[in-house]
């Protein structure tokens, strides 16, 4: 009789599970360089299920009574880029990441490049650290510099001033993701510069969150939640009325 709770209540974990994975999509829709995710579902184990008649015992497939969420797949393909005309947006397209320098041993990974300047002048992600160059952080100084398809940081006199670091995991399934559209890669996993981007001044690579299908996501993931809340109030109403009747005897 238990098994029956089981089946439902794992039902619900995973809708909330799934529900709290959409959720967090729509509300970094807006995050620039955030890539959504997706739940991947497993069942906990098969059982045989098999039709006992006339002392013979045939099997007839078989099913599981769990449902469990396994794993969350970020999906990598780009956003959408939008063109802002502020100075400090660069959007990086096709592979690679911005390398941000943060408070800890491993540099912060990102495609956000919503950027700004510090107070003494240095290309920053804001709340996050300084964006690195090849040759260390790279110091703008002011909002007259450019930036070239390639990542080469110029003054306003044409100088250079640096080239941004721009780099490719060995595996994007090494990242393990942070907040806000960030990755950190593990201990001993090296990075390698990338090849084939092109980096564009004044435009910003948005979310790749697709409203529609999230939306369209997060009501069935509802739906199905409220499904296994209404089985579970009826199953448990036959449960009581079967322990009534055995103790009615």
């Amino acid at each position: 009789m238990l098994s029956g709770f089981y089946t439902i209540a794992s039902g619900m974990l995973a809708q909330q599970r799934n529900l709290d994975v959409i959720g967090n999509n729509l509300v970094n829709a807006d995050t620039a360089g955030f890539r959504s995710e997706r739940l991947v579902f497993t069942t906990f184990q098969h059982e045989l299920m098999i039709r006992k008649e006339a002392y013979q015992r045939t099997p007839i497939g078989s099913a599981s009574p769990i449902i469990l969420a396994e794993d969350v797949l970020t999906l990598h393909q780009s956003g959408i880029y939008e063109d802002t005309g502020f100075v400090f947006d660069l959007a990086l397209d096709g592979p690679g990441y911005f390398v941000i320098q943060g408070n800890e041993a491993q540099p912060y990974l990102t495609r956000g490049g919503r950027f700004n300047m510090d107070a003494e002048g240095y290309l920053i992600l804001p709340g996050v650290g300084r964006v690195m160059g090849e040759d260390g952080p790279i110091q703008v100084n002011n909002a007259r510099f450019t930036v070239t398809n390639t990542g080469m940081v110029n003054n306003e006199n044409g100088r250079r001033i640096g080239s941004l670091a721009i780099v490719s995991p060995p595996d994007v399934r090494e990242l393990t993701r942070l907040n806000n559209g960030m990755y950190q890669l593990g201990e001993g996993v090296a990075t390698q510069p990338a090849e084939g981007f092109r980096l564009v001044q004044g435009v910003i690579e948005k979310s790749n969150v697709d409203y529609n299908k999230e939306l369209t996501g997060f009501i069935e993931a509802q739906r199905a939640f409220q499904s296994c809340s209404t089985a579970l109030q009826i199953y448990d109403a036959m449960n009581r009325k079967s322990v009534n009747q055995i103790a009615a005897i």
